[in-house]
């Protein structure tokens, strides 16, 4: 199945037309205006360029407010709320501006960026990672650096292509993780940039926050579904391998990655082995193991994320790990509910849904567009 992006439509009354079981961005309610979310926007913007600044001029004050602050963050908020990262990222502003002042040149996207742009954002990340250990941890001018240049990617991506097709959706690297964790999100946040869409993208988070990860699982084109999966499969892996495997210069820069290269090989290894094995539904597995990344993660940096701060108390620590399995166990069930109901949607059936705790059940039918 594939859900595309389309043009803007206006949300229906509800007295009129009930919200379908899996609504798109124009059909949720917003509770944050238009407005207003470009406001905060530019705040995070500008919060964005400061970090630049302090990590040239304070160095080690910048590294402490970017892996202490913002990178143990961000898997969280996309686990949880990824819409409002999506709404005030800024390398998506960056994207963005030139949409929103009117002097983008808004040409469609090549066929190879569409096709292959998330292998190179999937690639990106695979270097960025193992790259913190030789090089971006401990020198502020590099990690300003390597920000800056996303920054100018992503605003020339907007120049030259429409939508969100010249970066956000394709060629981020953050983009691969980001519709891993959010295929199920706590809390929905409708898009707030494309006003109106403008079919840039191929089963896009932004339009159907709800379904683009599934409908990527149960899409027809069997290439499209196998990269998605792949990078679900081994994403354990890459955790795991940037905690596990010394850094530099106890091993080289080359054996560091062929390091995290095997690890990737093995996650990836033990995916489709269960896969083969156990059948089950195709977006069980790339659940389950963004589940057991985000789990690695934060049981890996929660002592050292606390300490940076002086909060590193085993109570505290323990508390965060288990904060993070409770919410990765009520993420995993929800997940489990709405694949069980994407797929008897999809083949047609009609599932009673209860709403608003009302005794009797009413039937729909899904709608995807």
């Amino acid at each position: 199945m594939t859900i595309q992006s389309q043009g803007d439509t206006a949300s229906a009354p509800a007295d009129r037309a009930p919200l379908p079981l899996f609504p798109n961005y124009t059909q949720l309610p917003r509770r944050v205006s238009v407005r207003r979310w470009r406001w905060l926007r530019l705040a995070v913007f500008a919060l964005g360029l400061g970090e630049i600044g302090v990590l040239l001029v304070e160095p080690d004050l910048g590294l402490d407010l970017f892996f202490g602050i913002a990178v143990p963050a961000l898997p969280l908020l996309w686990f949880v709320a990824p819409g409002v990262w999506r709404n005030l990222c800024p390398l998506a502003a960056a994207n963005q501006t030139p949409r929103l002042f009117g002097f983008t040149r808004a040409r469609t996207a090549p066929r190879w960026v569409a096709e292959h742009g998330f292998l190179v954002g999937v690639g990106l990340l695979v270097l960025a990672i193992p790259a913190r250990k030789w090089l971006l941890d401990d020198n502020g001018p590099a990690l300003a650096g390597l920000l800056l240049a996303l920054l100018a990617a992503a605003f020339l991506g907007g120049v030259v292509f429409k939508g969100k097709s010249g970066w956000c959706s394709t060629l981020c690297p953050l983009l691969p993780v980001q519709r891993l964790y959010s295929q199920m999100p706590l809390v929905v946040s409708p898009n707030s940039h494309c006003e109106p869409c403008v079919g840039c993208a191929k089963n896009c988070v932004d339009f159907n926050p709800h379904v683009a990860h599934l409908a990527d699982q149960y899409d027809d084109d069997r290439t499209w579904m196998l990269r998605r999966r792949l990078f679900a499969a081994g994403f354990p892996g890459l955790v795991v391998a940037f905690f596990v495997v010394p850094d530099p210069p106890q091993v080289s820069v080359p054996a560091l990655y062929a390091l995290v290269a095997l690890a990737i090989l093995l996650s990836a290894g033990s995916f489709f082995l269960l896969d083969a094995l156990l059948r089950l539904p195709l977006g069980r597995l790339p659940a389950l193991y963004a589940v057991l990344a985000l789990n690695l993660y934060y049981w890996w940096t929660s002592a050292a994320t606390l300490a940076r701060w002086g909060g590193d108390s085993p109570a505290a620590v323990w508390a965060w790990r288990g904060t993070v399995l409770a919410l990765t166990a009520v993420w995993l069930v929800r997940f489990l509910v709405k694949e069980r109901t994407f797929v008897a949607q999809t083949a047609g059936e009609i599932v009673p849904l209860r709403a608003g705790g009302a005794a009797a059940a009413r039937r729909r039918r899904v709608e995807t567009g």
